[in-house]
């Protein structure tokens, strides 16, 4: 009887785009997934992906493109694809250790509170007294009172203090207030536009954000950052040119990269859940449609003002 031949995972997909006769550069470019990651999957190399949760999303992407049914293909080789269980249990036991940490420190900085209130109450108090007697709130410009003096005869007078040079007259100084007025609202410069950086989601489709951003700052920084782990992909949305590309975790957030000289950006990761991301401080707003442990797609176009 002749043995039933069972063709690995890797095998299918890769008769299957050659039938179709699609390169591995075919296949990046209508999934975005590097053709070292598309190459280790078909030869089965699932120790160089990402992470088991990024080797079953890519599997199904480039399945789909295959126009393979990616379910029942997962379903077919759920035994031979390595699983994600262990992955996730090891970020949520730092996570909540963590929580514990700061809730500790939490406690014992709150019960201090009370006692530095009080000393800085007394200070405060000791510090306002001592300044009143140094006399720093009395008025230094207060006019001295009319003296009384006697004249040849014998007989009291009233004399008024004398007035300080150049006040000739409350016309004059009306006058000369005026002018000086005048003259300084000629000299005020306009006034600088104040940087304004303002980012807006135009459309969600398939896994993609799209989104416009406007602003007038001469510097334009991306900030990314995570709670978790995530693939991350970061390039030059006009050239291609990769600026970041590997996974990205909580001990290397947050990152930051200068895209300044770039008109467009592209971004791709997974686990959106745990993932945000900033331009000059402003929030990419993540659509309510994406689904969590998902690999996501952003565009980023922009003109400065």
């Amino acid at each position: 009887m002749d043995g039933v031949f069972f063709m690995a995972i890797g095998e299918r997909l890769k008769q299957e785009r050659e039938q179709k006769k699609m390169s591995l550069e075919d296949v990046q470019k209508s999934t975005k997934i590097q053709v070292r990651y598309l190459d280790a999957i078909e030869q089965e190399k699932f120790n160089v992906m990402p992470g088991s949760f990024y080797v079953r999303a890519f599997i199904k992407e480039y399945a789909t493109v295959l126009g393979l049914d990616p379910d029942e293909l997962m379903e077919e080789y759920k035994s031979d694809l390595p699983f994600e269980q262990q992955e996730e249990t090891i970020p949520l036991s730092r996570m909540s250790s963590s929580k514990s940490v700061s809730s500790g420190k939490t406690s014992r900085v709150f019960s201090f509170m009370p006692t530095v209130i009080v000393v800085l109450l007394i200070i405060g108090i000791v510090l306002l007294v001592w300044l009143f007697r140094q006399g720093v709130f009395t008025d230094g410009d207060t006019d001295p009172a009319p003296t009384e003096e006697e004249n040849s005869a014998g007989e009291s007078v009233t004399t008024q203090p004398p007035q300080e040079e150049g006040n000739n007259g409350a016309g004059q100084d009306q006058d000369t207030t005026e002018d000086q007025d005048e003259n300084q609202e000629e000299e005020t410069p306009e006034e600088e536009e104040e940087p304004a950086t303002e980012v807006t989601l135009d459309s969600y489709e398939n896994g993609t954000s799209n989104y416009q951003l406007t602003t007038n700052e001469e510097t334009i920084e991306l900030m990314i950052e995570t709670t978790n782990r995530n693939w991350l992909q970061v390039e030059n949305g006009a050239s291609g040119e990769s600026l970041y590309e590997s996974t990205f975790t909580s001990d290397e957030s947050p990152l930051k990269v200068d895209i300044s000289e770039l008109d467009e950006l592209y971004l791709r990761f997974g686990e959106p859940q745990d993932i945000t991301i900033s331009i000059n401080g402003e929030e990419l707003e993540l659509s309510e449609e994406i689904q969590p442990s998902s690999i996501q797609e952003a565009q980023v176009e922009w003109t400065q003002e």
